[in-house]
């Protein structure tokens, strides 16, 4: 049972993600457009209130969702429904060559480990520090794409 089956507590739910929203709606920088207070979750969701096993739900029988802890499992369950979305939306793939590139795949994860190698031996691999560009709207690290302004410019 999920806290949000509770009518009660997901009222309490939403109304702390409404709360939330309008106060990062609030601290948005004034001189910028005004936008909505919904996030993208309430938007998309309805409540803003999603769990795995929901999602889970609609995709595979319910009483299956318990063995998707084992990550293995993901990988042997999800392939096989994307090939056949592919070959029905007409896709021309050659699905002989096709791998799975995770260490469940030891000759596939071997190569990499072999390519990995060779690139840090050649000084191709860098570790360190590196410049973000940060939104103060979010909070956060963003990418390029995610800014509405300012593309292209670096940090």
């Amino acid at each position: 049972e999920f806290p949000e089956d509770d009518p009660e507590e997901r009222k309490r739910m939403e109304a702390e993600l409404e709360a939330q929203a309008k106060a990062k709606a609030a601290n948005a920088a004034p001189e910028k457009k005004a936008k909505g207070g919904k996030t993208k979750l309430v938007a998309k969701s309805g409540t803003g209130i999603v769990r795995q096993w929901n999602i889970l739900a609609k995709m595979v029988p319910v009483e299956e969702i318990p063995q998707f802890v084992d990550p293995i499992h993901w990988l042997m369950y999800f392939p096989p429904i994307g090939v056949t979305h592919m070959k029905n939306f007409g896709a021309g793939v050659d699905w002989r060559r096709s791998f799975i590139t995770t260490n469940i795949n030891p000759y596939y994860d071997a190569f990499i480990r072999w390519q990995f190698n060779v690139l840090r031996s050649k000084g191709k691999v860098l570790f360190g520090k590196r410049n973000n560009v940060f939104s103060l709207v979010d909070g956060q690290v963003c990418a390029d794409h995610d800014r509405s302004e300012g593309e292209g410019v670096g940090p």
